[in-house]
């Protein structure tokens, strides 16, 4: 039995319960007076007393407006496809469910339309919002999800998936990066991520496997791209992703999407500017002769990088070292560049002439070389202050020795 039944057979009863009480001394005086106008009189006085009992009843213990309520979220809790029972389950509980089975599976116009009726009901107006834009959105006629839900945008993130967003956001920026790429996957799950999110899934992702952007980490650029075709951070990594794959045509002109996107006075612009140079250079390399190939092939420097005991406790796990290879009678960018995570010491590293930043500047080119280790605390290339270094003697790139290069020294300035 409903609520709005059983709140009028109880009604009904008590009425008749109140009539039969408020009928039997009346109709004891009515045979009494045996008089049929004081008996009409008296029946009348008997149906209003009656009357006015039921609304005295009803006055005190009934609710129109809760009829009404109830009548609705019976209503929201039986909407097709959405589990609940009526009278068990509240209109939020309803809408929570059905909120999360149109994220997760999709759903027509019509109900994300009832979702933004739930939302409106709720006092929800943002949430409303969302949900009126989406069944707008929803072009398919035979109820199919549109295209948006192959990649589900939230209408409002869960307290949960909030929560995971910022958890991961700390984990990044402490460079706790295996923690942080596990709680953006757990937001991911929540279909909470945003573009920034995922540009963020991808930094960490990459800085946690040892700086590589291929793999996981550009699956999660495209979709960064996809929700924000230009979006700073989603276009640099992009860029460089496509460096790291010899794609130098296709970084460059990633690299001047990003020039036009960031602000005049952004002080990244003349540092993209710099790269743009760089992959048109690369790009346009012609192809190295065969005795240039014999030659690189003998340009080969490996070893290990450790850290003085007194600098064990600056240089967290984590922490980005770079290894790079330095002419030493021609002063330009590096011949050589490996970037990875502070780990264990001591860390193994290896050079040669495929991780040139230049064709022209390359390990077969040089007699002599340094090797220079340096952990960076905000994970640039460009030396900043506070940053950890050390640096070998010079090296003849094709000697085959192995190479010990201890970090000593703190960046002052």
């Amino acid at each position: 039995m409903t609520a709005h039944a059983a709140f009028w057979f109880v009604a009904g009863v008590m009425a008749g319960g109140a009539a039969c009480l408020l009928s039997l001394p009346l109709y004891r005086r009515l045979r009494e007076l045996q008089r049929a106008r004081s008996a009409a009189l008296l029946a009348i006085a008997a149906a209003a007393l009656i009357a006015g009992a039921a609304l005295v009843l009803y006055s005190a213990w009934g609710r129109p407006d809760a009829v009404g309520l109830a009548a609705a979220h019976s209503q929201r809790a039986n909407t097709p496809g959405d589990a609940g029972a009526a009278g068990t389950e509240s209109v939020e509980a309803a809408t929570q469910k059905l909120a999360l089975r149109l994220e997760n599976q999709g759903g027509t116009s019509a109900d994300w339309s009832l979702l933004a009726q739930s939302y409106d009901y709720l006092g929800r107006g943002t949430e409303a919002a969302a949900a009126r834009a989406r069944a707008a959105g929803e072009s398919s006629t035979d109820g199919s999800a549109s295209a948006d839900v192959a990649n589900p945008t939230p209408v409002a993130p869960s307290a949960a998936a909030q929560q995971l967003l910022a958890q991961a956001e700390k984990y990044r920026l402490t460079r706790d990066y295996p923690r942080a790429a596990d709680a953006y996957r757990r937001a991911a799950e929540l279909h909470a991520m945003t573009a920034d999110a995922w540009a963020n899934y991808a930094d960490a992702a990459a800085s946690a496997s040892g700086g590589r952007l291929q793999g996981a980490p550009a699956g999660f650029l495209q979709k960064a791209l996809r929700l924000d075709p230009d979006h700073p951070k989603a276009l640099w990594l992009q860029a460089s992703l496509l460096h790291e794959q010899h794609r130098y045509s296709e970084a460059q002109g990633v690299w001047q999407h990003l020039a036009a996107v960031l602000p005049a006075d952004s002080p990244d612009a003349s540092i993209v500017a710099s790269n743009i140079a760089e992959a048109r250079q690369l790009a346009a390399g012609a192809a190295a002769a065969p005795s240039d190939i014999d030659s690189r092939s003998r340009a080969h420097i490996s070893g290990e990088v450790d850290i003085d005991p007194k600098l064990l406790a600056k240089a967290a796990a984590g922490m980005t070292l770079f290894v790079f290879a330095k002419s030493v009678d021609s002063p330009g960018p590096p011949l050589a560049v490996v970037r990875t995570n502070v780990g264990s010491w001591p860390a193994k590293f290896s050079l040669d002439d495929s991780q040139a930043m230049l064709p022209q500047r390359s390990l077969s080119k040089f007699q002599s070389v340094i090797v220079e280790a340096r952990i960076s605390g905000g994970g640039q290339p460009l030396a900043q202050r506070g940053d950890l270094q050390g640096a070998s003697g010079e090296i003849d790139p094709r000697s085959g020795k192995p190479v010990r290069v201890v970090i000593r020294d703190v960046i002052e300035q």
